[in-house]
Order: C-alpha cells, then sequence, then structure tokens
C-alpha cells in the first residue's frame, strides 16, 4: 500500500500487528507478521521512520544509514531511518510467541518540505486467498 505523504504530514506512533481481537475478523489470514517500508520517493527534509524503543546501533558505520545525531548535535538513542530512495526496513510484527512485539511501535515523523512516498508491505501468518486446484 503507498504512503504519500507532503510538508508537515506524519504517521503517528502505531504498530502494524492487530490485536487478537481484531485478528479474527481478517478471515482466516492471520496478523500481520512482518512489514517490509520501501522508500520510493525521498525528495524531503524530515520524514524519518522512528522506532522509539529500538536502540540506535552504536557502530559507526551504521551512521550513513541511520541518523546518529539530531540538529543539535546530540547522540540520537533510538533506532532512526532518514528517507533514501531505494532504502528499506524490514521487521517481525510478532514474537516466537505469536503475540504483538511491543518494541515494534513506529512512527514516519513529519515532513518538513517536499514529498516522501514509501511502500507498505507486510506479511500474513497465513495464506490470504484460498485457491482452487
Amino acid at each position: 500500500m503507498p504512503a504519500r505523504y507532503v510538508n508537515s504530514q506524519e504517521f503517528r506512533a502505531h504498530f502494524d500487528w492487530l490485536e487478537p481481537q481484531h485478528v479474527e475478523d481478517l478471515g482466516g489470514a492471520g496478523n500481520r507478521l512482518s512489514s517490509f517500508f520501501v522508500y520510493l520517493l525521498a525528495n524531503c527534509t524530515g520524514g524519518s521512520t522512528v522506532f522509539p524503543e529500538v536502540a540506535r546501533p552504536e557502530a559507526p558505520e551504521w551512521c550513513g544509514t541511520v541518523k546518529c545525531a539530531d540538529d543539535e548535535g546530540q547522540a540520537v538513542k533510538w533506532l532512526e531511518v532518514p528517507p533514501k530512495v531505494g532504502s528499506a526496513i524490514f521487521w517481525y510484527n510478532l514474537d516466537l510467541m505469536g503475540e504483538g512485539d511491543r518494541k515494534t511501535l513506529h512512527a514516519g515523523m513529519p515532513v518538513v518540505e517536499g514529498t516522501k512516498v514509501g511502500l507498505n508491505i507486510w506479511t500474513r501468518e497465513r495464506r490470504y486467498r484460498q485457491e482452487n486446484y
């Protein structure tokens, strides 16, 4: 599902997994097992994808991929991925017990100026459509 953001638009903190009472409404497909977010257009300032419950990798070689310092030069402690065309983020939404992982809380920060377009791809626990063969 494409997502387009322009000046000041954002997607507030949320989970991609669903609470158990809502999973039953999906007709047997199950919960969202994993998520991909692919940056298709990143002609913007701002617009990072932020995971506030996940620590940023400490190794300096990550600083070309994730945001390591804020605008004041202070270290960023959480995982923050600035938009870059062709980059993608992948994560599992469910833990090993099949429960929603609370560390997957994430948000699309406001686009300060310009346009960001991303593509959401979700996998499910089970086949979504039944084919007749």
